[in-house]
């Protein structure tokens, strides 16, 4: 197994520095903390046993049991898979000496038009980065790995790889070649159909309670995105107006990763070695261990 540390750190072009003031964070501003803003805040929360009760009370008790031995540092993605944008997410976490959580829920539905989810099916290998000046050139090969036919309207736990492997269980597998036993992976699909699956404004309004106290929120918003952009307005905003009008604080959310020189496309990209690994799958049939 090889570590995710060095190898990944390895592949990011140089950014521009993590701590930066919210000004900069533009469209959601006033929604979230800055890092050390968010950490300073929690250790300050988690001394109010009052607000942890109103958070549990509200949740009817059902806290995920990764929240049980201390605060997280969480992020959710549809399937956990090493992209550039998750390993950085753990890289920079790694410092910080608190637990480490990637979520995702198997249930979601696969849709071809949605860019993210489309990546997790035909991989995008960043195969060089060539920077001249204030401009980074970015180079993909692209790999599809399901038939994309067959797997539109599926939930992911539902659609199986050319050479007969779970979706799910190529991503963990792939996750597990880079990143070790240190980060939890759970699969929230269960949580998420008890705590309002069809309704995304009243999820989330349940989502975010649990980063009261219970932990910080990692995310990025691209507000040049249009359907990021209806998000944030319809959905993000008023769950984040009302559990601050509930519990008196605005949950705990914290920009991914700060602005680069780095294409959205790079962020879910992924590194050379990835195609090696798809190379040598598809040269077998895949059987599932018992």
């Amino acid at each position: 197994m090889e570590s995710g540390g060095p190898f990944f750190l390895g592949q990011f072009p140089r950014l521009f520095r993590y701590f930066f003031s919210k000004d900069e964070m533009s469209g959601v501003s006033d929604l979230m903390f800055t890092q050390y803003e968010a950490i300073e805040e929690l250790k300050k929360r988690q001394k109010d046993p009052v607000l942890r009760k109103k958070v549990e009370e509200y949740l009817l008790g059902d806290i995920p049991e990764y929240f049980n031995d201390g605060p997280i540092l969480y992020l959710a993605r549809h399937i956990v898979s090493p992209n550039f944008e998750t390993m950085w997410f753990i890289n920079s976490m790694q410092q910080l000496e608190m637990k480490i959580v990637v979520s995702q829920d198997s249930k979601g539905i696969f849709v071809p038009y949605n860019h993210v989810k489309k990546a997790l099916c035909k991989l995008p290998i960043c195969r060089r980065l060539l920077r001249k000046g204030t401009k980074l050139n970015e180079h993909y090969e692209n790999v599809t790995i399901v038939d994309f036919n067959a797997a539109d309207g599926k939930p992911f736990s539902g659609i199986q790889t050319f050479w007969g492997e779970s979706l799910t269980g190529f991503h963990d597998r792939l996750f597990s070649e880079f990143v070790d036993g240190r980060v939890e992976r759970p699969d929230d699909a269960a949580w998420i159909d008890r705590h309002h699956r069809e309704n995304l404004l009243e999820h989330y309004k349940h989502l975010l309670a649990l980063f009261m106290v219970h932990g910080i929120f990692f995310e990025n918003y691209d507000m040049n995105d249009s359907h990021e952009r209806y998000f944030v307005k319809n959905i993000l905003r008023p769950a984040c107006h009302f559990v601050e009008r509930r519990f008196g604080y605005r949950p705990l959310l914290v920009e991914l990763f700060p602005p680069s020189l780095e294409s959205n496309r790079y962020w879910i990209s992924y590194p050379n070695k990835v195609m090696d690994i798809v190379r040598e799958s598809m040269k077998r049939v895949y059987t599932p261990s018992v």
